[in-house]
């Protein structure tokens, strides 16, 4: 049973926001990190509320958030959804993974489903938000045919599996989830330069703000105006219908309305359409002339199994943000317009609105609750070696974050390549642990003259799995927030894979500009990432290939004593190992000596519902594996029962069998060494939702150590 306390951290962004009075700007990038899937706005509400402090604010009985100023007529109404696609769980398995089905899914795209694989998602459930990720196949175990994207439709909703890091349907009960709690994407917004704001939903979000401040510098003139923050508009439209029967009727309505951009399809659901691409506020219906917009294909919002709201008389008009990547999970606005819209809503009103006074606080990002406890050493050193990107080949700042954990009688080498090294011990027997630094991501391979940045993979990986979300470009002047680039056919896509390099956008539109923010051909790329602890042993993050390695490395040093040792032994820590095994095959040219070779990698299992079993299945949480054969080597038997007896004897847990891919080790074999790869199991690997059970390391730890005493 998991423990009942638990410790709360705020993660839903790599993002720190201010606790202090702020611009639209920053309220529109809080408000970003609120998840509010349709069906499920509570969280969105309250944001709202705290927002308007000191204000007559009411909630009505469907949930919308209701601000009344004056009285007679006029009567006009402001409104704005609350609501956001997302997923709700529908069932949860008895080997702990949660299936979805989708909430408030309307005018999202052919992609959103696919937006969601191999990434983090949160959970809502009573014991706060709890981490998962949507289970992807793992890149080493797609072999053969398996692996041709370019005929494939996209992935889709039938294809999710949350991975929340229960090992049973009671392990998920104890988590405080339960059928019908919300998921959505992790909130990682970017704010990037020339002032726009990325992230899912950042239209509706940043409208929402703007009719915020418009309602706190609101100036009450003749006739009544309404606020309305309304919820279920995305599910069944409930929240609208209530209020325009209980507040209602109107003369004249504004909806800030996220449906610009698509158009009714004419024998089935609403298809995309092209926006125009100046700037500018979006508009339709009937609007006052002193507004500046505009038009552009619209759908205006209506309630499920009807055709449209009944405004009787009312006069609608529809007013919506322009955005980059409209309906996507980066989705970017631009603050300036956010400034535009509130002033826009104040001109419908008729009035000119006082001067803005400093806002209340802004809150913090709503937290994660990371319920695991124990395992203290091994996930503390593993976070810390997690949250450096090391990009293969620029694997600098992690070498350094190792060398300075050595212990004090260690006495580290670092060669032409970058490897670090560590020997000790005496005899005539030299035997090598070998792990890589190095994790799989992109580089910059041009800056185009538009200041969008071509990339270039380092290491395998379906690039699917990051088109379209929030990205790190790690330049000379430190790291520059981006996204990857969705295709230009993203919401029209009918096929999974890419066709093309990614890209990725700066909010620049120049070469020049993306200079001065010193991002070059040649920086790397990556996602933010932050370990997260899921369930009670298990944790989420991309890079555990080979920080797992690395770390237990660490871990077993602190545990020999080199002056009791009859032989002798290095430890390394080594680059480029996902683009070609290059620091190994420098180490295999330099110690000619060694006797043996033990790779600590991961090994990659079919732990998973994605995967056949038909090789590979090593269950996470029953200790270290032996990585007996791969693509490119299969172990001796005497050598693997020699180490299965060793394992046994201490009582380690040990499992062992075939998984894809290759180790540093290969590049030794020709020296005629004995090579046998210790391995932790692995899910998803390559991916920003690697999952490894905590449990796995302490034993390939032990292992390691016992190894070295043997």
């Amino acid at each position: 049973m998991i423990p009942r306390t638990f410790l709360l951290i705020a993660l839903l962004s790599l993002a720190t926001i201010p606790a202090h009075a702020a611009g639209l700007a920053d309220e529109v990038e809080a408000f970003l990190h609120v998840v509010s899937v349709a069906g499920r706005e509570e969280p969105a509400r309250d944001f709202v509320r705290s927002r308007l402090q000191g204000l007559p604010v009411e909630q009505d009985a469907t949930g919308n958030v209701v601000l009344t100023f004056g009285s007679g007529s006029p009567r006009r109404l402001v409104a704005c959804s609350l609501g956001e696609p997302g997923y709700v769980i529908t069932r949860i398995e008895p080997d702990g993974y949660l299936r979805l089905f989708p909430s408030g899914r309307v005018l999202v795209g052919a992609l959103w489903d696919q937006a969601h694989e191999g990434n983090v998602v949160v959970v809502g459930g009573v014991r706060g938000w709890v981490p998962g990720g949507v289970v992807l196949r793992s890149a080493h175990l797609i072999q053969g045919p398996g692996g041709d994207f370019g005929s494939r439709g996209p992935f889709g909703v039938d294809e999710m599996w949350v991975d929340v890091g229960a090992e049973s349907a009671a392990e998920v009960e104890a988590l405080g989830v339960r059928l019908l709690d919300p998921v959505a994407l992790i909130r990682r917004p970017s704010r990037l330069a020339g002032g726009l704001i990325a992230g899912p939903s950042a239209r509706t979000k940043a409208a929402c703000v703007a009719q915020i401040d418009a309602a706190r510098r609101f100036q009450p003139g003749e006739g009544t105006v309404v606020f309305a923050w309304t919820a279920n508009d995305l599910v069944n439209g409930s929240g609208f219908q209530h209020l325009l029967r209980t507040r209602g009727p109107f003369d004249q309505a504004l909806v800030l309305n996220r449906g610009f951009g698509w158009k009714g399809g004419e024998s089935g659901p609403p298809v995309p359409e092209a926006l125009p691409a100046a700037a500018g506020l979006l508009g339709a219906g009937e609007l006052p002339a002193r507004i500046s917009i505009r038009t552009a294909p619209h759908i205006p919002p209506a309630p499920a199994f009807a055709q449209s709201f009944d405004w009787g008389d009312t006069r609608v008009g529809y007013l919506g943000l322009p955005a980059r990547y409209p309906d996507t999970p980066v989705e970017a606005v631009s603050g300036e317009d956010v400034e535009r819209l509130s002033e826009a809503v104040l001109t419908f009103t008729a009035t000119r609105g006082r001067s803005r006074t400093p806002p209340p606080p802004l809150p913090p990002p709503p937290a994660i609750a990371q319920i695991g406890q124990g395992h203290d050493e091994t996930a503390s050193l593993l976070a810390t070696l997690i949250a450096i990107p090391a990009v293969s080949g620029a694997e600098g700042p992690l070498r350094e974050e190792i060398r300075r954990r050595l212990p004090a009688w260690a006495k580290p080498e670092v060669d032409a390549k970058g490897n670090l090294t560590v020997t000790f011990g005496q005899g005539n027997e030299h035997i090598l642990f070998v792990a890589h630094m190095d994790e799989v991501g992109y580089r910059v391979a041009e800056v185009l003259p538009d200041g969008r940045l071509r990339l270039e993979t380092r290491g395998g990986m379906l690039t699917t799995v990051w088109e379209a979300q929030a990205a790190l470009v790690h330049g000379e002047r430190g790291p520059v927030p981006a996204v990857f680039e969705p295709r230009e056919d993203w919401r029209t896509a009918g096929k999974q894979a890419l066709t093309g390099p990614l890209t990725a956008y700066l909010g620049v539109s120049s070469a020049r500009e993306a200079e001065a923010l010193g991002v070059r051909a040649g920086s790397t790329v990556t996602m933010p990432k932050q370990m997260l602890r899921m369930g009670e042993h298990r944790a989420v993050a991309r890079g555990f290939d080979d920080r797992n390695g690395c770390t237990a490395l660490l871990l077993a040093l602190r545990q020999i004593d080199p002056a009791k040792l009859t032989r002798r032994v290095t430890f390394a820590w080594v680059v480029e190992e996902e683009t070609g095994l290059v620091g190994s095959r420098e180490l295999a040219n330099r110690l000619t000596d060694l006797t043996r070779v033990h790779p600590i990698d991961t090994f990659v299992s079919a732990d998973s519902p994605r995967e056949s079993r038909q090789y590979a299945y090593a269950p996470l949480g029953k200790g270290v594996v032996l990585r007996t054969m791969d693509n490119a080597s299969l172990v001796p038997r005497p050598l693997i029962d020699r180490f299965l007896s060793l394992a046994g004897r201490d009582g380690i847990p040990v499992q062992y069998g075939f998984t894809g891919g290759a180790s540093d080790g290969v590049a030794f074999l020709p020296n005629g060494v004995e090579m046998l790869p210790f391995s932790w199991p692995g899910r998803y690997s390559h991916s920003p939702i690697e999952v490894s059970d905590l449990r796995d390391v302490e034993a390939l730890t032990r292992l390691i150590v016992a190894t070295v005493a043997e």
